[in-house]
Parts: structure tokens; C-alpha cells; sequence
């Protein structure tokens, strides 16, 4: 389970804020903070200048030496010919966090590398399928200690999360994600996007506990009973923490998703208030780990190991 920040928090330039953000996650043993690839000040439009805009590994860089366990993840543009700068940027954050890093290519929106795009967004994925390749094979020539490679990553590899919105988004994340973005979707629609992603990744020769599926959720705690809530209203789902921790164990007990992409109608209450309430209650029902039992977020994920056979870099 982890906290999407969306692209325009309260204050992209207040460091302490989105420390204590991270530390709030942290102390509900939450597996990752994932931030946009840029952060914004609110009402901002999308093209602003350079200088109204908080690029996030810097920002991560921070947050490593703040916290201890919780991951720490950045979307990033896949653009042809940055695959050595990105290899190198989040094989850095790897070792700072000591083996605490992920990331989430966002495709690329270069005009002249799109020229000849279809509408289904085949050039696109084919631009990210091969940038991914080369990243993963720049990451794997470090653990060797190749010339020119960048450093070692701790975990042989930072996590890879991919959204899966269309299907051209599903082929790439079933060939390469560890963890799939899935959206959010009605029960039963979820339940069949996560049995497609299962089967579809089998058909890459990966077995199913290799991915997981996280579906979005935007939790909000109310403190009184009220059976018309603990459904989702639109997009959020309000409930007491006893309403939220049902919704949460029918979606793990029915297979529609491994965990969830959080986020919050507003930020600081509600996140307070969802690791003050809820995860006590799915810690009471042993539905989510009262601590984490790994210094990796791949171990924490129970993903797959890269890290060389010796671990000889800790930050």
C-alpha cells in the first residue's frame, strides 16, 4: 500500500510538510510515497516555468535520510536517449535510501520521437518498452561492475511501477512491472482487471507472486455510524475505520487487487486519520504487516530479488 501525492500538494516547497507526510506513512508501515515527476504549486498550469516547479528525485534524495523503511518512488518522462541519466539518477536514490527506491516512466510526449504515432499508442509503448530494456540492462551491467555502468543498486533494481489504464499500458506493465497500477474501477470490474494483468503476465513467462496489483483508493474517516456509507461515494470512500477496513478485506478476500494506491480528498487530516484508525483495524484483522520486515521495498513488496549475490553498499 502506498500514497500517490498528487502534482499540486499544498506546498511543493515546504520540505518539512512532505517530511512529515512521509514519516506519517511511515509510522502506518505503508510500503511507498510515489511523487509526480515534477510538483507544482496549486492553480499552476501545466506548462509553467521551470523555476515553479520542484523536480522530485531531489526531492526523494531528502526524504531518504529521513526516513528509515518506507519506499520512496518518482515517476520520470521515458525519453529516447536518457536511458544512462535515468539509470544513473535512480540508481543514486537506491543507494542513499539503501535499497528504498522506485520508479514510474511516464510516456514520452516528444513531438519529434511521436511523429509517426497510431492511435492505439503502439509507438509509445514500443519508446518505453525499449527504454525500460536498456535501464534494466545498465542496472544489470553495475552489479558486474562494467566501465562506465552506473553504481551498484542495492536491490539489483529499483521497483518498477506502470499504470495499466489501456491495453497497450497493460502489455507493457505484464512484461515488466512489479507493480501494476490498476486504477480505479468498480468491484467486479477490478476484479477482472486483476485476473487479465494475472494472465496476461503469465503469457510473458512470469509467475503471478512476480507483479502486484494495486487498485486506487481515496479513503476519508468519519467518526459516527452510518450504514448508507463504508461504499464509495463517487470517488472517495467514506466510512468509520471498521467501514473502510470491510471494503478493504472484500477487495483482498475477492481478488481484485494485492493492495492499494492511496490518496486523500485533502492533505494532512485525512491521511492522519486513516493511519491513526484504519491501520489498526486491518493490523487487528492481520490484513497488512504491523512492521516491515525488510530494509528493501522490494523485500516489503515480496518481490523478486536482483541484488548481487554479496550486498556491498549501504547509505
Amino acid at each position: 500500500m502506498g500514497l500517490q501525492v498528487p502534482p499540486a500538494p499544498p506546498d511543493p516547497y515546504d520540505y518539512p510538510f512532505l517530511e512529515f507526510l512521509a514519516l506519517e506513512l511511515e509510522r502506518g508501515r505503508l510500503d511507498t510515497l510515489l511523487v509526480p515527476e515534477v510538483l507544482r504549486l496549486p492553480g499552476d498550469a501545466q506548462d509553467s516555468a521551470a523555476g515553479q516547479e520542484f523536480e522530485a528525485t531531489t526531492l526523494l534524495a531528502g526524504l531518504a535520510g529521513a526516513t528509515d523503511r518506507i519506499g520512496i518512488a518518482a515517476a520520470t518522462t521515458a525519453t529516447p536517449g536518457r536511458a544512462e541519466a535515468i539509470a544513473r539518477r535512480f540508481a543514486s536514490l537506491d543507494v542513499l535510501s539503501a535499497g528504498r527506491s522506485g520508479w514510474q516512466p511516464a510516456p514520452s510526449s516528444d513531438p519529434d520521437a511521436l511523429a509517426e504515432e497510431t492511435e492505439d499508442g503502439e509507438l509509445r509503448r514500443k519508446i518505453t518498452g525499449e527504454l525500460l530494456d536498456e535501464v534494466h540492462g545498465l542496472w544489470a551491467a553495475a552489479k558486474q561492475d562494467r566501465p562506465s555502468s552506473p553504481a551498484p543498486v542495492p536491490q539489483g533494481r529499483p521497483v518498477l511501477f506502470q499504470t495499466a489504464d489501456t491495453a497497450p499500458d497493460r502489455a507493457l506493465a505484464t512484461r515488466h512491472a512489479d507493480v501494476v497500477l490498476a486504477g480505479r474501477l468498480p468491484l467486479e470490474a477490478a476484479r477482472a482487471r486483476y485476473a487479465e494483468i494475472k494472465a496476461e503476465a503469465a503469457t510473458h513467462g512470469r509467475q503471478p507472486e512476480q507483479l502486484v496489483v494495486w487498485a486506487e483508493l481515496t479513503p476519508l474517516v468519519v467518526h459516527h455510524w452510518d450504514p448508507a456509507r463504508g461504499k464509495p461515494d463517487g470517488e472517495v470512500l467514506a466510512g468509520t475505520p471498521a467501514q473502510i477496513a470491510d471494503q478493504i478485506e472484500q477487495w483482498f478476500e475477492l481478488r481484485a487487487c494485492d493492495g492499494f494506491a492511496l490518496s486523500f480528498p485533502s492533505l494532512p487530516g485525512p491521511l492522519v486519520d486513516f493511519v491513526d484508525h484504519v491501520i489498526p483495524e486491518l493490523w487487528r484483522r492481520g490484513l497488512f504487516p504491523s512492521d516491515y520486515e525488510s530494509r528493501t521495498l522490494r523485500q516489503n513488496l515480496g518481490l523478486r530479488s536482483y541484488a548481487p549475490a554479496t550486498e556491498g553498499i549501504h547509505a
